[in-house]
């Protein structure tokens, strides 16, 4: 009796030597993901807060005085290009692809960069016409793995993604061909504060 006990516990004990590796397979995976997820999204918003402060800069850059308008926009671009892009005179690559990428825009030389008024200052507003600024719109993964992307469909951004847009109004200064031209209309003043 002892016997056939013991053979039917050692039986018992052998079919069940995988299940503990098993469970530990199994949780180990879904720890590794939970972790994988959180130091992506922890990325993801750390690069949007630097993202914020260069979208500020770029803002300041254009709302600097220039020989016009044109001058001021590039002086944006190049701020923007030289702190999240590769370099400030390769725009399209950016600077940290493996956690965010540029998408949208109003240039598709420049990726993610729109300079200007915004949408919440139009010319129907003139309180606040004189807003104009940066704003930088990029898609970071949340999982490392391409989940849920279809075969073929490398364009269309998978599930696994999320757009974040960091932008910066201010007021800009009228660039020296615009303040010369205000001046000139101005009969009998004569101001050389441009």
């Amino acid at each position: 009796m002892e016997t056939s006990e013991y053979f039917s516990a050692h039986i018992l004990s052998r079919d069940c030597d995988g299940q503990s590796t098993v469970e530990f397979a199994l949780t180990m995976t879904l720890f590794l993901g939970f972790t994988f997820f959180l130091l992506q999204t922890s990325l993801a918003f750390s690069f949007g807060n630097y993202a914020h402060y260069a979208t500020f800069m770029a803002a300041r850059s254009y709302l600097s005085s220039g020989p016009d308008s044109s001058d001021q926009q590039q002086r944006a671009q190049f701020v923007i290009g030289y702190m999240l892009k590769r370099s400030a005179y390769q725009p399209r690559s950016d600077k940290f692809p493996s956690i965010a990428k540029g998408s949208g825009g109003a240039s598709a030389d420049f990726p993610g960069l729109d300079l200007g008024p915004g949408r919440l200052y139009q010319a129907s507003d003139d309180n606040s016409l004189w807003m104009v600024g940066a704003r930088y719109t990029f898609t970071s993964r949340l999982f490392p793995l391409p989940i849920g992307r279809k075969r073929g469909s490398a364009s269309a951004s998978p599930p696994s993604s999320i757009t974040l847009t960091s932008e910066s109004w201010l007021g800009r200064e009228p660039s020296e061909v615009e303040c010369t031209a205000a001046m000139g209309t101005l009969k009998g003043i004569f101001d050389n504060g441009c």
